[in-house]
């Protein structure tokens, strides 16, 4: 199960997002199927149902959690579901897309490595009458003619809210840090500019922002050490644009406050975008922890019913999608499922 309210819930808008969220690597070779065949639930002959395609990075958890998903409701939707691995590469991509079209599939879901870099491939993709759907981040500026439609959470919104809750955390100000998503990631993007919208204006200072060359927790702690040994016990907050990456940034501080000179380092506010099974352990074992959360089985499921009716020619068919964020809390953490990624 992913996220949900006991009472229901309901849909939101970043980046993606953002979170967007997730470990990455870059590898090589050429790309290949990384699970394919028919979704959990199809029956009938092959080709029965048109073919979906869902293109990620598979080694980052909110993707392989959103495959599972895509599997457990394609027959819902009526798709026959396969999977690409990108490989956080963007050759790979443009190599998975060009599958897709050779494959004659009816539609591509596709979470991208990069804010546009796939539209000549989606444009070409999308004139042969392809469907492409992008999959847990909206279009950017740049990229709208690159997809028939989006659904995601607003990564923009996420970064707000974030900022949101250190403003409701230290009212009379305070000093931190910001570690972004991985570097030039459209989801990374918008939770920074959601953010810096966030506290124009207040008395809130940001002492240092940098972004990881993927979504690895190990580079989160790299870069989270050396902000700690630059600034010291000035970092009352840490605003991570990843609920993994937040792992990093704990064992950064829990590493600093064993060395007997940071004890302040348990006072930390930190902040992760997610809302995946570590983000709720992170909420129950740090004191202080904040996790905003995307529901990936809401983003899938409405992936595959966007792309059916636009299949299908159906007028109520909408471009872009936008589904709420939950914030998990120690106070909410109560009234949510926690997911299984």
């Amino acid at each position: 199960m992913t996220i949900s309210k006991h009472l229901g819930r309901g849909a939101v808008a970043l980046v993606a997002i953002a979170l967007v969220a997730g470990a990455c690597s870059s590898t090589g070779g050429s790309a290949a199927p990384a699970s394919a065949g028919a979704s959990a639930g199809a029956s009938g002959a092959s080709g029965a149902k048109p073919k979906l395609m869902f293109i990620a990075q598979m080694n980052n958890p909110s993707q392989a959690f959103s495959w599972k998903m895509y599997q457990k409701n394609a027959d819902k939707y009526g798709f026959n579901v396969i999977n690409i691995d990108n490989k956080n590469d963007a050759q790979q991509q443009t190599a998975a897309i060009n599958s897709a079209v050779a494959q004659k599939v009816a539609a591509i879901a596709i979470n991208p490595i990069d804010a546009a870099g796939y539209v000549p491939a989606t444009k070409a993709a999308m004139a042969g009458g392809t469907v492409v759907c992008l999959s847990m981040v909206p279009a950017a500026d740049n990229a709208q003619d690159g997809s028939t439609c989006a659904v995601s959470v607003d990564d923009v919104l996420g970064g707000n809210t974030a900022a949101t809750a250190i403003l409701n955390a230290f009212p009379n100000g305070a000093t931190g840090v910001e570690i972004g998503g991985q570097a030039g990631h459209v989801a990374a993007n918008n939770r920074h500019t959601g953010f810096t919208e966030g506290i124009k204006g207040k008395n809130i200072e940001v002492l240092d922002y940098k972004n990881p060359k993927a979504w690895g927790a190990s580079q989160a702690q790299d870069i989270a050490t050396d902000m700690i040994t630059k600034y010291g016990d000035k970092i009352k907050f840490i605003f991570t644009h990843w609920d993994n990456g937040a792992t990093g940034v704990i064992n950064a501080l829990k590493a600093a406050n064993q060395s007997g000179n940071a004890p302040w380092t348990n006072d930390v506010m930190i902040i992760g975008v997610d809302g995946n099974k570590v983000g709720f352990q992170q909420v129950e074992s740090w004191p202080n922890y904040s996790s905003i959360a995307q529901n990936a089985e809401t983003i899938t499921s409405k992936v595959m019913e966007e792309s059916k009716k636009f299949l299908d020619k159906d007028a109520s068919a909408v471009k872009e999608n936008i589904i709420p964020f939950d914030i998990i809390n120690k106070e909410t953490i109560k009234n949510f499922t926690a997911p299984e990624w």
